[in-house]
């Protein structure tokens, strides 16, 4: 069932200026030819205020798309609409708050074959109870897409230049640690559940249109921090299971498929890898494993499980619910190097090739976070610590955090409960770095350079 919470909000607050901005384009008016856009409309999302929704009417079916930027030479476009029609809407998105753009609509026909003239919209204000975020340095080149969590609950996207550019808000008194963008481009999902306290039942995995006209979600029941999203549309999720021992009930861990046509399968059980007669967690009071974060790798067909009180990370055979290895301190079958650091109650990590990267939340010694980095020989089951990072100044996470790797060396790290995320070049140094105003803390994050579905602009 559909189902929206921030529309009302929205609303609520208008717009810049207290009015709808709608502005028409010259020449919306009947074209000699039939490809030429009429009618061109800019219109501020009534949901999403930084959101400008562009419709215009062609005589004859066509496609096209729309050129736009902050100033009269505009350098940006949105991607080629995918079905030909003669009513057309598309979304500017990535834009700034407060900011005025300038767009023109371009037909295409094999070449641009009719434009409208330039016009101009004024995106709306941010709505208050959003965090002020301070920015610095320009070393980073991709959208941010991030749960914030404090006075105001929240799914937000920073753009490069460290400005909130996209929000969602959810009245539900949930939590939510994961966002992603969809594989099809169109919408962001998110997990609404309860992670600081016991799981919840009404726990949800929701999705909202990037223009934020719709909203659905799936039940879940007893969601909790991650999630992914296969190719075909599949979701994985941790989700918390109850089995009796010793006569008691044991909180363990589970990771459930909801298929596109909303079937749900258990694929993995704690209990297919672990026996808690043997295998015991160090904080019971939270669950026996308490999991808390998930990565999918398709070329191998694995899931990748954090075990936060196992202080270790499984790597698990999605079709046989086998655990092929498991690093780190309970259940572990690999042995780390003489001088390698162990980790201790890590949250997010990134698998590439045989190197892992580990958000160490308290294994370095005192109230800091780190991230360590490993290179794994799978045939010797030997780690070795090859690199680590603190930040300058030294940051303390005791929940969620998450490092990224990119393909020329530099890393991109998110000290979420410190609220500060930072990029690194390949030498290590700080090229890009936000904060969030006191009280806020950001969720796992997800990286896009782009928020357009992957389709081209132009052939």
């Amino acid at each position: 069932m559909s189902r929206r919470w921030f529309g009302s909000k929205a609303r609520s607050r208008g717009v810049h200026g207290g009015a709808l901005l709608t502005l028409c384009a010259l020449g919306c008016g009947d074209s000699v030819d039939p490809r030429r856009p009429a009618g061109v409309l800019a219109e501020v999302s009534p949901d999403i205020t930084t959101v400008l929704n562009v419709s215009w009417r062609t005589d004859e079916d066509s496609i096209g798309y729309v050129e736009y930027g902050a100033t009269e030479a505009l350098g940006q476009t949105t991607p080629l609409e995918e079905t030909a029609t003669r009513e057309h809407r598309v979304s500017l998105l990535g834009l700034n708050a407060d900011t005025v753009y300038y767009y023109r609509v371009v037909t295409w026909d094999g070449d641009d074959a009719a434009r409208s003239s330039l016009a101009s919209a004024r995106t709306g204000d941010l709505p208050i109870g959003l965090p002020a975020l301070t920015h610095s340095g320009e070393g980073h080149d991709q959208f941010t897409l991030v749960p914030i969590l404090g006075a105001t609950t929240a799914v937000i996207v920073i753009d490069p230049k460290g400005e909130i550019v996209w929000y969602h808000t959810d009245d539900r008194e949930l939590d939510f640690y994961r966002a992603r963008l969809s594989r099809d481009g169109t919408s962001i999902i998110y997990n609404a559940a309860s992670v600081s306290g016991s799981p919840a039942d009404n726990s949800e995995l929701v999705r909202v249109s990037l223009d934020g006209s719709s909203t659905s979600s799936i039940p879940v029941p007893l969601l909790t921090h991650d999630f992914i999203e296969m190719d075909d549309g599949t979701l994985g999720a941790i989700v918390a299971e109850y089995r009796d021992f010793e006569g008691q009930p044991l909180r363990g861990d589970k990771i459930v498929e909801i298929a596109p046509d909303g079937t749900q399968t258990t694929v993995w059980s704690a209990w297919d890898c672990f026996d808690p007669a043997v295998v015991q967690g160090d904080t019971p009071v939270q669950g026996w494993m308490f999991a808390n974060a998930l990565d999918y790798d398709p070329g191998e067909d694995v899931y990748y499980l954090g075990m936060r009180n196992f202080s270790s990370i499984a790597k698990i055979k999605r079709a046989s619910g086998e655990c092929e290895w498991v690093l780190g301190l309970v259940g572990n079958t690999f042995e780390f190097a003489s001088g390698s650091a162990r980790f201790l109650h890590q949250h997010q990590f990134q698998v590439r090739g045989d190197h892992i990267l580990i958000m160490d939340n308290d294994g370095s010694p005192g109230r800091e976070s780190r991230v360590l980095e490993y290179q794994l020989d799978i045939a010797a089951k030997v780690a070795t610590q090859v690199w680590s990072y603190v930040a300058d100044p030294t940051v303390y996470t005791f929940v969620l955090g998450e490092p990224i790797r990119f393909d020329d060396g530099g890393t991109f790290i998110n000290w979420s409960a410190a609220g500060q995320m930072e990029r690194l070049t390949a030498s290590g140094e700080v090229s890009w770095k936000v904060n969030t105003s006191a009280g806020y803390a950001f969720g796992f994050n997800t990286l896009a350079p782009s928020l357009y579905p992957p389709r081209s602009a132009r052939p």
